[in-house]
């Protein structure tokens, strides 16, 4: 069952690192998420320079926390991007998603900032339909 992308889109990234939600589907006790970041560029982290110049694209798949009984993964599309400074000694680095993607293995805040607002630990979400 596809779901209002654009709901999802201000329920959970509103304000979370420039992320636009592309589709929602529930099906089988899963909400898949497909996303992607808003920004034209990223800066390099190692010399800071800004970067629009893509090199690459990948999928990662982020397991968050369980909306309404069902488990959320979000397919989020990230960009390899590529440093034209001549004397950094990095080519390549990905865009970053600190907020959605922390370095720990702390689950993403997406629910959690939702929960908070509502005041419940436990939604019954949305309609998906």
């Amino acid at each position: 069952m596809q779901a209002d992308a654009t709901f999802w889109d201000s329920l959970v990234f509103d304000g979370i690192d420039d992320v636009d939600v592309e589709a929602v589907a529930a099906a089988f006790g899963t909400i898949d998420v497909t996303a992607r970041g808003r920004a034209g560029g990223a800066e390099c982290p190692d010399c800071g320079r800004s970067s629009n110049r893509v090199h690459d694209s990948y999928r990662r798949r982020v397991k968050d926390l369980p909306f309404a009984e069902q488990s959320v993964v979000i397919h989020l599309t990230v960009r390899r991007l590529i440093c034209s400074t001549d004397n950094c000694p990095r080519r390549t680095f990905a865009e970053t998603f600190a907020q959605l993607t922390p370095r720990t293995r702390a689950s993403p805040r997406g629910w959690a900032r939702y929960w908070s607002a509502s005041g419940s630990h436990s939604p019954d979400g949305p309609a998906l339909g």
